[in-house]
């Protein structure tokens, strides 16, 4: 789980970053230095843009997966309905690149 970079641009972020969260899941197919718009739809449905705690929720929920999101099937409930109608952030704040948040939880 990271905070959303403004953009992404041959690997760098440029631009700072928004008040969104979204979920990189390498064992999935994602990596951290594409762009949102880079990754297919189903690693897009999963990255999401999140508050704080609705990305928690859903880091949770995805390691209660058995497998990773593919492309043939619908995959459950969309990741943005999380957000429960907050609108996502786009301004870049200026904050540094120690945005990542490290999550973790007992079983």
């Amino acid at each position: 789980m990271r905070r959303r970079p403004v953009r992404i641009v041959d690997g760098r972020i440029e631009g700072g970053y928004t008040d969104a969260y979204e979920l990189i899941c390498p064992s999935c197919g994602d990596h951290p230095y594409l762009d949102f718009v880079d990754v297919p739809a189903q690693l897009q449905r999963l990255r999401g843009s999140y508050v704080l705690a609705a990305a928690v929720a859903a880091y949770e929920e995805h390691l209660g997966l058995s497998s990773c999101p593919d492309e043939d099937s619908p995959g459950g409930s969309d990741p943005l309905d999380a957000m429960n109608g907050v609108p996502q952030a786009e301004a870049a704040d200026g904050d540094s690149p120690s945005d990542t948040v490290s999550v973790s939880t007992t079983l």
